[in-house]
This record gives C-alpha cells, sequence and structure tokens, in this order.
C-alpha cells in the first residue's frame, strides 16, 4: 500500500509506502478513509520538532496503537488518535474542526522526539515512510515554521 502526498503551493508530490506487515490494522485504516482523495491543510508541530500533520476522516472503530515509538526517523509517517477530551483535543479545538475525537497523520521530515508529554512519552503508530524526494519534501515543511499552514492532498496510488 502507498500513498501519494502533495503539497500543491509548494510544488511538491512524494509517495510514501505503509508499513502495512508492521501495523495491518492502523494502515488500512488509514488507507481506507483515503478512498477519496483528502484536501486539507497542514500544521507544525509545536514541541514534538520537524514534524507536519493533518487530520482524517474519522475512522468507524477506534485504532488500536501498532508499532509504537517515541522516536521517528526522518521521512516515517505516524498515526496518532485522541478521544473527545484526551491529550486537550476538544470539539472546539480550532484545528480539529469540531471533531469528537481526533484521527491524526503525522509527517517527520526531520528530527523528532516524543518523550515530552508524561513521563512514559507520547506514542503513536509508526505506519509508514516516504520513499522518494525527502530532502524537498522537508524544505517545503521546514519553510511552514515562517510562512504558516500549507496545502496537502493525500490519496491512495493509484499503482499500489
Amino acid at each position: 500500500m502507498r500513498l501519494q502526498v502533495e503539497l500543491p503551493e509548494k510544488g511538491i508530490s512524494v509517495r510514501a509506502v505503509l508499513y502495512a506487515d508492521a501495523a495491518p490494522f492502523v494502515t488500512k485504516l488509514v488507507y481506507e478513509s483515503l478512498a477519496e482523495p483528502l484536501e486539507t491543510r497542514t500544521s507544525h508541530a509545536c514541541f514534538d520538532g520537524e514534524e507536519v500533520y493533518c487530520f482524517l476522516p474519522p475512522f468507524a472503530v477506534k485504532p488500536p496503537l501498532e508499532n509504537r515509538t517515541m522516536r521517528p526517523r526522518p521521512g516515517e509517517l505516524m498515526f496518532f488518535h485522541a478521544a473527545p477530551n484526551q491529550f486537550a483535543c476538544t470539539t472546539d479545538d480550532r484545528l480539529s474542526d469540531g471533531a469528537s475525537a481526533v484521527f491524526e497523520l503525522a509527517f517527520m521530515y526531520g528530527e523528532v522526539d516524543l518523550r515530552h508529554y508524561w513521563e512514559d512519552g507520547f506514542h503513536g503508530s509508526l505506519v509508514g515512510r516516504i520513499e522518494d524526494g525527502l530532502p524537498e519534501f522537508a524544505a517545503a515543511c521546514r519553510a511552514t515554521l515562517n510562512e504558516g499552514r500549507t496545502g496537502i492532498r493525500i490519496s491512495q496510488c493509484v499503482d499500489a
């Protein structure tokens, strides 16, 4: 399974391979949620490091934590789920568009460390990696620190 990830305003397009063997349930949910291409805006992480993220459409089931990590490598994708009012994600959160739960896909374009939230860290499901064009993707993501959010389009690869 592969995803096409585009930052249209930056002229960037990369592919990401999903870790279907290591996180089979979560990658399937992520992939199926993108049956219709998703067009939204990115946000940049505040405390984690070099990471941009966006929200996926809600899943019909609560996703498990699979292929758990707090130290993803540059180019890897992580999925995070927050239930209503968990991790300060509330229905009036300006970034979650009023969702009752958060389904987040994060793109680690550089160094990221999730050990800071609680004593045991902040865990997510490691679900994939960018397989080509990481330097260009990283430069475009890094620019959002000064320029603000940018558009992102995520879809299933037709040759997946």
